[in-house]
């Protein structure tokens, strides 16, 4: 009965982490390792349904990250704006595909890796995993490795703003293309100046947007493999919601129904956790980690190339 309790007292602090300031940027990382942890210690009894359970949570927080995602913001950019992104993303997943090959990686871990690298982190795994099909084990592999390289990232960054002595436009067009989440990159940007993280919060939107068209891409070639592969309904609500806050004017419930979207995605990760065990934790050393880190530099050095060059 105890071990119950406890599975429910996690979903609990699960729910409650992205609303705590200062934890809130690693509220995904720190829910997933709970979880693990509890399970590998058989400190928990999880429901026979918790699969299901997952799937939705996890398809509804995606759903109302949509409402985070004004288009016309997204416009107000520009032209340039998005096609820098559009220039970084087919790069980083250029590189990612055949550094897959070189490592011989997994495909469905290497795809998740990829395009948490290439778009947004968590909310990009969290859109792909659905369409290919991706086991729990892997979301949580490809989850834990972009949590590290987050951490990482503020650190790293802080030096960097530092030492190329960026304007506020560089360093936040920098940041936005080559920090995984978009709490990072606020943070990262942050440590320049309040010019510089709203440059940064607009482009991490503009490369967010890529969501939508690589979601309807991997569909597509997903189905034409296999007839038992449905388009993924949850993007078409959050490309409804993205229009709806496009149109609609209310900022205060929008930010609202988006924190509401990170404590579901902290909460799906949980339910992840508690369906894996120790061994998950050791994958996310060895070539997994190296092939994330490796993708990384280069989203870095391109991201620094489109920003002097671009």
């Amino acid at each position: 009965m105890y071990k119950k309790t406890v599975f429910y007292i996690g979903c609990i602090i699960t729910l409650m982490l992205p609303m705590i300031k200062g934890i809130d940027s690693f509220a995904s990382g720190i829910s997933l390792l709970l979880g693990m942890i509890l399970a590998s210690f058989h400190l928990i009894s999880t429901p026979e349904n918790i699969g299901k359970f997952r799937k939705l949570t996890l398809n509804s927080a995606v759903v109302l990250f949509g409402f985070g995602l004004s288009i016309s913001k997204v416009i107000s950019v520009g032209g340039k704006g998005i096609f820098q992104t559009a220039v970084s993303l087919i790069f980083v997943v250029s590189i990612g595909l055949i550094l897959s090959k070189i490592f011989k990686m997994e495909k469905n871990i290497s795809q998740l890796i990829i395009f948490g690298t290439a778009i947004c982190g968590g909310s990009a795994i969290a859109a792909t995993s659905p369409v290919i099909e991706a086991s729990d084990e892997d979301i949580a592999l490809s989850t834990g490795i972009v949590f590290v390289l987050n951490t990482v990232a503020l650190f790293l960054f802080a030096f960097f703003i530092n030492y190329f002595k960026l304007n506020a436009e560089q360093t936040g067009i920098w940041t936005a293309l080559s920090i995984h989440d978009t709490s990072s990159v606020v943070s990262a940007a942050s440590f320049h100046s309040t010019e510089a993280l709203k440059i940064a919060t607009i482009m991490k939107l503009t490369r967010t947007l890529w969501i939508i068209p690589i979601v309807l891409i991997l569909s597509i070639l997903n189905k034409s493999g296999s007839k038992n592969v449905k388009f993924p309904v949850f993007i078409l609500f959050f490309i409804l919601a993205s229009i709806f806050a496009s149109i609609f004017k209310f900022p205060e419930i929008y930010s609202l129904l988006t924190k509401l979207g990170k404590m579901l995605l902290a909460l799906a990760l949980y339910f992840i956790g508690t369906s894996l065990n120790i061994q998950t934790i050791k994958k996310m050393t060895g070539k997994n980690l190296i092939f994330g880190i490796t993708l990384w530099i280069f989203s870095i050095i391109s991201g620094y190339a489109i920003v002097m060059y671009i």
